[in-house]
């Protein structure tokens, strides 16, 4: 009789286990990374858009946010442009590459052009996403216009 109660027991405490692990809320835990910009007369697309948070130093409390976007052309699959925000606060706003609160790359194949003008731009910030546009000149003369992304919070 014991065994019985025991069995018992033990398959209501299951039942009662896994029916409490079921969630009726329509929670949203993904996100659709994106990034698209044109760079002089071709049209960047990326294939995936990784966010990326850098605490600068141990005894500072700003953070870098750098979100690298890498193509999708077959033919130039090592293009990519990397983004950052210096001191990003979780906050919405423009932040001008001249004055030091942003700063842009874009590679093609072994060039490297670092952005020595622009800006980039947070519009949306939500629990799971961050979202804005960019615009910058490389040192080496391309022009990286009608930039947008949209990544995954870091």
């Amino acid at each position: 009789m014991k065994k019985v109660l025991v069995s018992l027991f033990l398959v209501a405490a299951a039942g009662t286990a896994f029916v409490g692990c079921i969630k009726n809320r329509p929670y949203v835990v993904t996100a659709n990374p994106s990034m698209t910009a044109d760079v002089g007369k071709f049209k960047f697309v990326a294939s995936t858009v990784v966010p990326a948070t850098i605490d600068t130093q141990v005894v500072d409390t700003s953070t870098t946010l750098v979100i690298t976007g890498n193509s999708s052309d077959r033919i130039a699959p090592y293009d990519r442009i990397i983004l950052s925000i210096s001191n990003f606060k979780q906050k919405t706003g423009v932040f001008s590459i001249v004055q030091g609160f942003a700063g842009a790359v874009y590679y093609h194949g072994t060039a490297k052009g670092i952005a020595t003008g622009g800006v980039v731009s947070v519009t949306e910030i939500t629990t799971t996403t961050v979202s804005g546009y960019f615009s910058f000149n490389t040192d080496d003369g391309v022009a990286v216009t009608n930039g947008k992304f949209t990544v995954a919070q870091p």
